[in-house]
This record gives structure tokens, C-alpha cells and sequence, in this order.
């Protein structure tokens, strides 16, 4: 009876870790224009908490936002990413005036950590 309840054990074990490994961030690297010049947003998407955050290097500006992430993309503030091809797209309304700006995201590699 406690060899069962030891392979019990096991099983969801190894259940618990195939759902934290699918769980992890992912970091993408993607260009959209200001309307002047191309910029490079350094995006992460926590599908785990239902969050994404980015920041603009060359804007100093950074921000954290709660997402909606379905089979096909993630929606975030006025943006979404594809799921399917990576395309980045940011839509704004400035009085009426409805703006869509299109970009391109590619996975970029989790940086090294020292703690």
C-alpha cells in the first residue's frame, strides 16, 4: 500500500515540475518605430502571474502591465503580441484620431543572473 501512495507521490511531482517549466517568462526583443526612428522594447511575458512588462532603452522608460494571453496572442494596455508570428502592434486614439502602429518581436534570451 505505501509503494502506491510513494508512485502517487512521484506522478504529481513530476506534474508539478512539467507545469512550472511551461509556466516560465519569456523575453522577446521587439521593434516598433516612434513614427521617426525603429525601437528596440525588451519585452517579458509572465504568462504564470497574467502579466507582461517592457522597457525602451533608448526612452528610459519601463512599465508592468496586466495581460490577457490566449492561444493566439496577448493583450496588453492598447498592444498586442501574436503568438502565432511574433508581429507587435500598438493602437492609440488621440481625440478620434485612431493610430496603429505595427512591429516585429523575435525570443531573446533570458539574461544571466548573479542572484
Amino acid at each position: 500500500m505505501s509503494i502506491k501512495i510513494i508512485k502517487i507521490g512521484t506522478a504529481g511531482i513530476l506534474l508539478a515540475v512539467a507545469f512550472v517549466a511551461e509556466a516560465a517568462p519569456v523575453y522577446l526583443e521587439c521593434t516598433m518605430t516612434d513614427g521617426q526612428k525603429d525601437l528596440t522594447w525588451n519585452v517579458v511575458t509572465d504568462e504564470a502571474n497574467g502579466t507582461i512588462s517592457y522597457s525602451i532603452p533608448e526612452l528610459g522608460t519601463a512599465s508592468k502591465y496586466p495581460a490577457v494571453f490566449s492561444p493566439d496572442k496577448v493583450v496588453f494596455s492598447s498592444m498586442e503580441i501574436s503568438r502565432i508570428d511574433l508581429s507587435f502592434k500598438r493602437t492609440s486614439n488621440i481625440l478620434g484620431d485612431v493610430k496603429t502602429d505595427v512591429g516585429q518581436c523575435k525570443l531573446a534570451t533570458a539574461p544571466k543572473r548573479q542572484f
